[in-house]
């Protein structure tokens, strides 16, 4: 008998998430390092080095069997469709994972690096992620991970990190298993063809005038365009060389902070705010710039009509206040601005425009990488290069953790001392 035919995969990108991976500075920014602090314990064989072999083995059992770590990008054939993101046949687990050469010191370590940050671009022809595993000084290790935001946003980025860890220390992931054993990627000439016929599929009345009806719902003009720029990308993508990416993407350094959940999430409900609020209106308040009402960008999830495919689920807004205002009133502005979301359009490039915050929940109890703790989750923002303050925090196991990026010869830690002072009660004693 011949063996079963395998059965096609391809997952479109919606049209608006092609901004990710439509120029090389769009796809550059994109890229988002995170990192774990992990006890080393139980990472090592019986002579104390890093058991490279178990990590690797917990990997395969974890990243290497979610769909998200197997995915590519595929682009259509004369551009016809968006993109699509196909299982890798040619998936290589090690091609995915890094190990640093020798111990370093937290204190001193380029965290971003950490983080896997590395320099060098996610390759376009595999999924679009890497992990670096470097050992520390004082025993720890750090898991750092480079996930690009087209294939997530921050919501389900936690879900990844859970994918990545486990309950309990003695617990044994599921895997290793291939999610996509009997598939096989779309090739680009069957990518039209899938397209129209999910779209088939999908209209409420299938006769022909009907469906006429519904094609010509969106101008041909922009369908036309939208072809046109998916046809000359490779002519477009570099477009300036080194001298644009250097223009848009200044030098930045990341830092980061932790404060007491707790004690920040009830600070935050006595001003009238949520957790959220209260960061965005923090790191206003720390902003030391000449101009002193300035706006941030924050991300608010999107409605049903992105559908359940849609990978970044939630779409920026601006909100703005007043940097020499009192916290209560900047909490109060900010959360008026985002009750309103709904009647707000995408924020507008403006000279007030400082940056990017939110905060995103993980998990509250302890969670496990390859039988080790892990201590701390440290994140960074997928931030513009015209940015002058992100910051994302991440709560996990009673803590919240702000990682931040500013331009380079910013004082990165002494605003982060700005923005912690705020997300704590000043009477609360010492900030921890």
């Amino acid at each position: 008998m011949s063996p079963e035919p395998k059965r096609i995969h391809a997952e479109f990108m919606k049209t608006w998430e092609e901004g990710y991976v439509s120029t090389r500075i769009a796809y550059e920014t994109m890229h988002t390092p995170c990192f774990f602090l992990v006890r080393g314990d139980q990472l090592r064989d019986e002579d104390g080095r890093l058991d490279r072999t178990r990590i690797d083995d917990f990997l395969r059992a974890t990243a290497a069997s979610a769909p998200v770590f197997r995915l590519r990008l595929q682009r259509s054939f004369l551009g016809l469709t968006p993109p699509a993101w196909v299982p890798d046949d040619d998936f290589d687990l090690a091609r995915h994972v890094i190990y640093a050469d020798a111990p370093v010191d937290l204190a001193t370590a380029d965290i971003r690096r950490l983080a896997g940050d590395d320099g060098t671009l996610l390759s376009i022809a595999h999924p679009l992620w890497r992990m670096r595993v470097t050992e520390l000084t004082d025993g720890d290790v750090a898991i750092g991970c480079v996930l690009h935001h087209a294939i997530l946003d921050g919501q389900s980025m936690m879900k990844v990190m859970t994918m990545l860890t486990t309950k309990a220390a003695g617990d044994d992931p599921v895997g290793p298993d291939d999610p996509f054993a009997g598939t096989r990627a779309a090739r680009a000439t069957e990518l039209p063809v899938l397209a129209a016929a999910r779209w088939w599929r999908g209209l409420a009345d299938r006769a022909p005038r009907a469906a006429v009806r519904s094609y010509l719902s969106k101008p041909l003009v922009k369908r036309a365009r939208r072809v046109a720029g998916r046809l000359l990308l490779p002519l477009r993508f570099d477009a300036g060389g080194e001298a644009a990416r250097a223009a848009a993407l200044p030098p930045r350094i990341s830092a980061y902070t932790r404060v007491d959940y707790a004690r920040a999430r009830q600070h935050a409900r006595d001003l009238g705010g949520t957790l959220s609020d209260l960061l965005a209106a923090a790191a206003i308040g720390a902003w030391d710039g000449a101009k002193r009402r300035v706006a941030l960008r924050f991300p608010v999830m999107v409605s049903a009509e992105s559908g359940p495919k849609a990978r970044n689920s939630v779409r920026d807004i601006s909100v703005q206040a007043d940097a020499d205002a009192p916290l209560a009133d900047r909490v109060l502005a900010v959360h008026e601005q985002i009750a309103a979301r709904d009647e707000m359009d995408a924020p507008a490039p403006s000279d007030d425009a400082i940056g990017f915050t939110t905060v995103i929940p993980w998990v509250s109890r302890p969670r496990y990488f390859a039988g080790s703790e892990v201590r701390e989750v440290i994140p960074f923002p997928a931030s513009l290069g015209s940015d002058k303050l992100a910051a994302v925090g991440v709560i996990y196991n009673g803590a919240m953790t702000v990682g931040a990026n500013m331009p380079a010869r910013s004082d990165i830690a002494a605003t982060l001392d700005r923005i912690a002072a705020q997300l704590t009660p000043p009477d609360d004693g010492e900030r921890p």
